[in-house]
């Protein structure tokens, strides 16, 4: 973060804004005109899921309900649109900031007195997955140094195992000499439900050049979320330039609330773990409708994925008259670092690298859109890259808190697994309403889906909406909920329901 702060003052320097004929006077700033230099923004939400699957835990079956919860949240936000004088500003030079706080609790938690029925003892606090998670920035705090997932590791350690031995493993309730309910009320006691999102400086050049550095949400595809990092952006002709460093990431969201944290760590050889970042470089080119984007994203010693976008706009000025046609293929080629060779990664094998494609297609109508499209995964493509962030512009983190060991991860993001989907929604007057249907298929599970949402702008400051989301999910013969390893043999498939309805409400202040 210091070195954010401190190349972003470089910057300033470099470009002379600090300069006694440019510089902000601030002992002439009318203070009657404060409004114009400074908005205040706050407002309060509640969201809640609420699962219809209340069935009993039992980890020896693999048989998780679908969690309840609901949330309270609050911010308070200060924004400077524009931080330089007006000679400045007549030249092209703009700069803006941005400072705010976020944070909240849970009204309800479902998953707090959960019994597992094989231990006959409480399986501990889920909640923490979406509201709270904090373990420090690279996972150092003592809590942070277990995990409750059984399986896991290297394939060879699995070599010789019988089926029953299999099973027994998958069945464990004590991982590394830790009771893995402790293990999960460790996370849920230490929950941090507060952020600060919002702490950064952005400034631009004409339409020619862009730095931000600092706290902020995100504009990373493949890293969603908030950020703690700069990006930067060169516009050349109908070429664009940008590049993109994240040292931390955070959610500061009414379901989700994380402080911030490293996705990606590295451990040294005397044992010290370290923040390599997440990074990305972009090249997009744009011509009549038509965009080349080759793009890559790395994390030194954790993963390489060279990718690219091919799209196509039959309307890029499109304001919601008229006809548009949106196209959009997208192919992640994630690389991993040796030690993940072989090894089970969200419960799925992971071998040197892997491949994902993403066609979808899109046609706007006025008001209304609608259309479709497919996900393959060839090998385990989304465990490194695609889980944090995607293209294809719905919500895949719909499943059960226990799922995957890892929030509510879809199974479609697993290994060889194919999605086809489809979707259409619109707005009239007040109302806003969307629909979307997938089907998935894969070694680990198949997923039928359909969801219906609508939402109504009851004022300029109220805003509410509900989605009902049917969801059934069909675990596969030798395929475990909350089991990370390899194929069990003796492990029976199940059908389990992960139907559920998510509510929101938004109050600006």
């Amino acid at each position: 973060m210091k070195k954010v702060v401190s190349l972003s003052k470089n910057l300033v320097a470099w470009l002379g804004i600090a300069s006694q004929t440019s510089a902000l006077d601030w002992k002439h700033l009318d203070l009657r005109n404060l409004e114009s230099f400074a908005k205040f923004r706050a407002g309060a939400e509640s969201f809640s899921k609420i699962g219809f699957n209340n069935k009993p835990i039992n980890t020896n079956k693999g048989l998780y309900p679908t969690e309840t919860f609901v949330t309270i949240v609050a911010y308070l936000q200060l924004d400077f649109p524009e931080l330089l004088p007006k000679n400045a500003t007549a030249n092209g030079h703009h700069m803006s900031g941005s400072l705010g706080g976020f944070g909240g609790g849970l009204m309800y938690d479902g998953t707090k007195h959960l019994i597992n029925e094989a231990t006959g003892k409480p399986y501990g606090d889920m909640a923490w997955n979406y509201f709270g998670y904090w373990g420090g920035l690279v996972g150092q705090k003592p809590w942070a140094q277990c995990w409750y997932g059984a399986g896991g590791g290297s394939q060879a350690s699995y070599a010789g195992k019988s089926a029953a031995q299999l099973q027994a493993m998958s069945d464990a309730t004590s991982i590394g000499g830790v009771n893995t309910a402790d293990c999960i009320q460790g996370y849920a006691d230490n929950a941090r439900q507060y952020v600060i999102y919002n702490a950064y400086i952005d400034y631009s050049y004409k339409n020619i050049f862009r730095f931000r550095g600092g706290r902020y949400e995100s504009p990373a595809d493949y890293m969603s979320g908030y950020t703690q990092g700069l990006d930067m952006t060169l516009n050349l002709n109908h070429f664009k330039f940008w590049w993109f460093s994240s040292f931390g990431r955070g959610f500061a969201y009414n379901e989700w609330l994380y402080n911030f944290y490293s996705p990606k760590t590295y451990t040294l050889a005397d044992g010290k773990k370290i923040n390599p970042g997440v990074h990305a470089f972009y090249i997009t080119w744009e011509y009549k409708g038509f965009s080349v984007v080759p793009f890559v994203y790395f994390s030194p010693n954790n993963e390489y994925s060279p990718c690219f976008t091919l799209m196509y706009d039959s309307n890029p000025k499109f304001k919601g008259i008229g006809w548009r046609s949106q196209t959009d293929i997208t192919v992640l080629n994630p690389f991993y670092a040796k030690r993940f060779w072989d090894t089970y990664q969200f419960g799925m094998i992971s071998h040197r690298n892997a491949h994902s494609l993403m066609i979808k297609q899109r046609f706007d109508y006025n008001n209304y859109n609608f259309g479709g499209g497919i996900y393959q995964n060839f090998g385990n493509a989304n465990w490194m890259i695609g889980y944090h962030g995607n293209r294809l512009g719905f919500d895949f983190w719909d499943n059960t808190v226990y799922a995957n060991t890892i929030n509510s991860l879809s199974y479609m993001m697993d290994s060889n697994a194919f999605t086809a989907f489809l979707f259409g929604g619109g707005v009239y007057k007040k109302w806003l309403w969307g629909l979307i249907g997938r089907l998935t298929y894969g070694p680990r599970a198949d997923e039928q889906v359909f969801a219906f949402n609508v939402g109504y702008q009851f004022s300029k400051r109220f805003y509410a909406d509900i989605k009902v989301e049917y969801y059934n999910q069909i675990m596969h013969r030798g395929y475990k909920i909350g089991w990370n390893g390899p194929f069990l043999p003796d492990q029976p498939a199940t059908d389990q329901d992960r139907s559920h309805i998510f509510t929101e409400i938004k109050v600006k202040l």
